[in-house]
């Protein structure tokens, strides 16, 4: 049987308004670090002094640098459905979730699920721009590791809160749950085919 096709990239909307919110601050510390340091170095002005003033370039080229890689980092942030498993990116962790572990997949009120008047200040500005929207539930038999050491990794708005599941905040809920689907099916198939093949004892390996 052929093998299933890939399916697109998501982006996850949370991951990139985290992500964003470092966008400003390091770009503004950056300018007052090397603006500050620059007069220093001409000799224009005479605080801090040398060498003292090298911290200033130092802080300067740090966080340009986390400002440039702020910029980058979105892009990896993504959940795709793959051939042989659904990979949720972030940028510092890759997930694979077995199909073998899929079950549902289902809309979800992104405000039901996450209610504001149960979230602390900074919560609810952060995900203020997600209320009213849906997202797609992802039922799971259960988790690839334990909660405790996913949540390591990943924002608690990914995991369901009343059962072992994943919550998906992206732009096409209905596109992504149709590629889950029909690429999952194309694995299963896929499968069951190399299942037969192989005799009654073969065993079907889990992706994590």
């Amino acid at each position: 049987m052929a093998k299933p096709d890939r399916g697109g990239r998501f982006p996850l909307l949370l991951y990139r308004r985290l992500i964003a919110r470092y966008r400003t601050p390091t770009f503004l510390l950056a300018v007052l670090q090397l603006g500050l340091w620059y007069p220093v170095s001409a000799g224009w002005l005479d605080w801090p002094r040398p060498p003292d003033d090298a911290w200033l370039l130092a802080g300067g080229a740090v966080s340009l640098a986390v400002y440039l890689i702020v910029l980058v980092t979105p892009s990896l942030a993504y959940v795709q459905a793959r051939p042989d498993h659904l990979r949720i990116q972030t940028p510092l962790y890759r997930l694979k979730v077995s199909y073998r572990r899929i079950h549902n997949t289902r809309p979800v009120d992104f405000a039901r699920t996450f209610p504001p008047s149960s979230l602390r200040g900074g919560e609810r500005k952060l995900l203020a721009p997600f209320f009213g929207k849906t997202a797609l539930g992802l039922d799971l038999h259960a988790l690839p590791l334990s909660r405790l050491a996913l949540r390591l990794y990943f924002s608690r708005f990914l995991f369901a809160p009343d059962q072992p599941g994943l919550i998906l905040l992206v732009n096409d809920w209905m596109g992504l749950s149709r590629q889950i689907s029909t690429i999952g099916e194309q694995w299963r198939a896929s499968a069951q085919t190399r299942g037969r093949g192989t005799g009654v004892g073969a065993i079907l390996e889990d992706e994590e």
